[in-house]
C-alpha cells in the first residue's frame, strides 16, 4: 500500500519537496491534487492516489515541486 499524505494548495509552502498529480484526461476540466510522500516510486503513488480520488480518469501526469531556498 502506497503511504502519501494529500496536501491542500494553501498548505503546500510548509514543505521542502512536494508532489502534484495533474489529470490531463480533459483539457477543459484540469484537476490536481497535491501529496507529499517517502515513497520512491511516486507512479505507484500516483496510482494510488488516482485510483482512489479519481475512478474514472486514465490520463494523468505527476509533476515534482521542490522549494529552492
Amino acid at each position: 500500500m502506497a503511504q502519501y499524505q494529500l496536501v491542500e494548495k494553501h498548505a503546500i509552502e510548509h514543505h521542502n519537496e512536494y508532489f502534484e498529480v495533474r489529470s490531463t484526461q480533459n483539457e477543459q476540466d484540469v484537476e490536481s491534487l497535491f501529496f507529499v510522500t517517502n515513497e520512491e516510486n511516486l507512479e505507484d503513488v500516483a496510482t494510488a492516489i488516482v485510483a482512489e480520488h479519481w475512478p474514472g480518469i486514465k490520463h494523468w501526469t505527476i509533476i515534482p515541486h521542490r522549494k529552492d531556498r
